[in-house]
């Protein structure tokens, strides 16, 4: 269903793998919505505190100085262009001056392994957990570079001075007693948005992938809600190359999951901001990129920029660089169709498996071909917090709000695509935007909104064009036990397909009083080896049809939803590994059978059908 290829070239062109060694990383993953993994707490810190040095290096021919990224179980492996990248990294090793002063940041180790260097935290720098591995990340030098001798001659270089080296492995250091003033503490400074430094990181060739690159820098900036990163880049081309930037950092399988605060561009310089999405550990941040027109002269050869395979792009036969962009398969004047999922409030079916039903349906339509996208309602909750273990203390003012933008949610195979955006609840502007941007661009839209009894007042409720009620399958009663008054035991009394139809709908329905007609009910089923519909089932469902609430199909239920670390927040669909239940079979089976019901006469999947009637009613 999914393409290995198409996703390792998509990692690998950010990251700067390997194609054979991003396939076999990816091969052990069950979810491929993030391709480059998020470093944990204390990684990323590490991983920030190497950016800050790679960033200021001078005359760098690749950016930060870095040919590969590769993520690891155990952390992160860099392969740096030259050697003064290497002695870059030796300038943040700590030492003692003759005077009693530290230098570099106090608490960073290196220790070599074969030719590699592994630089480490001492343990009490970072917070410890049992089950997290100690940060680290090895670093390999350019092809014939002895880095051991290099960091024996940098050491020899300090002893030689009168300085105390601090950094051994091997020899005990017990920390500093009191806290350094953040101002001479990197460490400290860099708690505040380490993840954005850690995640630019890991993707070094997105700036030479660029038209005109010429080199680029990074440096931090205290700010009032905590650590900006700025990005300086040279262009030595006509064109900017904005676009793309802003494409691969605001990506949400590949890139930084950033959003734009704003974007402004002139004769020779452009600049843009991005913002993380609010409540983000680590990201208390604002990234700015800076790119600057410079003479063609002071600019490195560079071959033709690289495609983006995150964004669409493919490699053309006869040029470097060819942007696709595929049309919907409906022609432009038919809007999308937007099907609602829906439940009965506060007793049917969970929101969460709610929305992870419709990525499942969506990502099948993808794979068919279609343009998809998925619209979901949030809640703002306000939250009184006594205190935010992430806030800095230098922080006074929160991180710039940002405007949530649609957001990919898998890399299709071509032409399909798959997204998703979510909108604020009782925002009827935003959902009216929304929906309208979602019928020009897509050729299905799955909506889901709240579960409760208020659902029915969300905006985005009144511009549904198919309304699909999803509940779990019950089975449909055959028998019914009455007692008698003489106190014998109950007798049993065989029911009609008619009265079990009545039966069934009243004990699942019948508090249910939907202000908005349905189209059916898709039902969610737990075991793929219960025995399929026999001629009483069916006979039910007939009658069913007759009330109002016909069964379009079947949906294989999902196993239990689990948080935290570890686990995607996304469900398992055919753009993914098959990990078990649901299998890609079944969930394919199940959504071909509900398009063809919502739409008979229209092939599934080589054309986009045109949209249902919105008036529709259903049959009585």
């Amino acid at each position: 269903m999914y393409s290995l290829d198409q996703i390792s070239n998509a990692t690998a062109q950010l990251t700067g793998e390997s194609l054979e060694g991003a396939r076999l990383r990816l091969g052990t993953l069950t979810r491929f919505d993030r391709l480059v993994p998020e470093a944990s707490a204390d990684q990323g810190l590490l991983e920030s505190v190497l950016a800050t040095a790679l960033g200021s290096v001078d005359g760098q021919s690749r950016p930060f100085g870095v040919r590969e990224a590769r993520p690891l179980d155990s952390g992160l492996l860099l392969r740096l262009e030259r050697e003064e990248e290497v002695q870059g990294l030796f300038g943040l090793l700590p030492y003692r001056a003759k005077r009693g002063a530290w230098r570099g940041v106090r608490g960073l180790f290196v220790e070599t392994v074969g030719a590699q260097l592994r630089f480490r935290f001492r343990p009490w720098l970072y917070k410890r957990y049992p089950r997290l591995a100690a940060p680290e990340v090895l670093v390999a030098g350019p092809h014939g570079a002895d880095l051991p001798a290099l960091l024996a001659a940098h050491a020899a270089q300090i002893v030689e001075a009168g300085h105390k080296v601090q950094w051994n492995p091997q020899r005990s250091e017990p920390g500093p007693k009191r806290q350094e003033p953040v101002e001479r503490s990197l460490v400290r400074r860099l708690g505040a948005s380490y993840a954005l430094g850690s995640a630019l990181l890991r993707r070094p060739r997105l700036w030479d992938s660029l038209d005109g690159f010429a080199g680029v820098q990074m440096r931090t900036e205290m700010a009032d809600h905590g650590l900006d990163w700025v990005v300086e880049r040279s262009v030595a081309e006509a064109q900017f190359d904005d676009d793309r930037l802003i494409g691969v950092l605001t990506d949400g399988v590949v890139g930084c999951r950033l959003r734009v605060l704003d974007h402004a561009c002139g004769a020779g310089e452009c600049t843009v901001r991005l913002a993380p999405r609010p409540g983000m550990w680590g990201w208390r941040g604002v990234l700015t990129v800076h790119s600057r027109r410079v003479p063609a002269a002071q600019s490195h050869e560079r071959p033709r920029p690289r495609p983006l395979t995150a964004i669409g792009e493919r490699l053309n036969v006869t040029r470097p660089l060819a942007r696709v962009t595929t049309p919907r398969h409906g022609s432009p004047d038919v809007p999308g169709v937007a099907i609602q999922l829906t439940t009965v409030p506060n007793e049917g079916v969970q929101r969460e498996e709610l929305a992870w039903v419709a990525e499942q349906i969506a990502a099948v339509w993808t794979v068919q071909g279609l343009k998809t996208a998925l619209v979901q309602t949030h809640e703002r909750h306000h939250l009184v917090l006594f205190r935010d273990h992430g806030q800095p203390s230098w922080a006074t003012a929160r991180v710039p709000g940002s405007v949530a933008t649609w957001r990919r949610l898998r890399i299709a195979p071509p032409p399909g695509e798959l997204w998703a955006l979510a909108v604020p609840g009782r925002d009827d502007d935003a959902a009216a935007a929304a929906i309208a941007h979602a019928r020009r661009a897509f050729d299905r839209i799955l909506v889901v909104t709240r579960t409760d009894w208020v659902a029915d007042a969300e905006p985005l409720n009144q511009r549904a064009d198919v309304r699909i009620l999803v509940h779990r399958e019950i089975r449909y009663e055959r028998h019914i036990s009455l007692h008698t008054t003489a106190g014998h035991g109950p007798d049993d009394v065989e029911l009609t397909p008619s009265e079990s139809a009545m039966q069934w709908r009243q004990q699942e329905l019948g508090r249910w009083d939907p202000q908005h007609a349905v189209r059916g009910m898709l039902l969610l089923t737990d075991d793929d080896q219960k025995p399929l519909p026999d001629e009483f089932d069916s006979a039910v469902e007939e009658q069913l049809a007759r009330y109002g609430t016909p069964v379009l199909g079947r949906f294989p239920a999902n196993r239990l939803i689990l948080h935290g670390a570890g686990h995607s927040p996304h469900p398992p669909t055919v753009l993914d590994p098959e990990t078990g239940e649901p299998t890609h079979s079944r969930m394919t089976a199940a959504a071909v059978s509900l398009a063809r019901r919502l739409w008979p006469g229209a092939p599934h999947g080589a054309e986009r059908e045109h949209a249902p009637n919105p008036r529709v009613t259903s049959p009585s």
